[in-house]
């Protein structure tokens, strides 16, 4: 199983590097991977490896080298591509810590209802907030905070999340 970590967004000087975009909370994490997988937006196609022999940030943005890429119209090619890494090398969190990609698809539940699936998650800056859909069709999505207070208990094995989260269509 993979987990996609940016994507390329374009090319970086005559040498054969590439311009990416890092979605890991701390941009320049991405570099600490030396595979990465690359895969083209909503392909089934099996992800391809290639070794990355240095990134950095460059700017406002970051930039990385492959093996065997070494010119622009080389790097050109991987314009649009999404970059995976294996779940597998992702490092391990301590207990009670969640890669966001753990937590998607997760039915959420209060002491008296299940309320919905998590669908993506928003970073706010203060706390996370899960953007959960309802489990009624045609209701607005739900937002949860993501905290200690909120959040009860988080069951991988069973796909499930328990809150103390009440959200005001359930008090009709």
């Amino acid at each position: 199983m993979y987990v996609e970590l940016g994507k390329i967004v374009g090319v970086w000087g005559v040498k054969g590097w590439i311009k990416l975009h890092s979605y890991t909370r701390q941009r320049a994490d991405i570099g600490q991977y030396e595979t990465w997988y690359l895969q083209a937006p909503r392909s089934k196609d099996e992800p391809s490896p290639i070794s990355v022999l240095n990134c950095r940030e460059q700017g406002q943005g970051m930039v990385a080298q492959f093996d065997g890429v070494n010119d622009r119209d080389q790097a050109q090619a991987f314009n649009g591509q999404r970059i995976l890494v294996k779940q597998s090398d992702l490092p391990p969190l301590p207990d009670g810590e969640y890669y966001w990609q753990q937590l998607i698809g997760l039915t959420v539940s209060n002491a008296d209802n299940t309320i919905g699936t998590i669908k993506s998650i928003l970073e706010t800056g203060a706390n996370d907030v899960l953007v959960c859909k309802s489990i009624n069709d045609g209701e607005p999505e739900i937002l949860i905070p993501y905290t200690d207070e909120v959040v009860l208990e988080v069951d991988l094995g069973q796909g499930t999340m328990t809150v103390d989260w009440d959200p005001s269509y359930l008090l009709d």
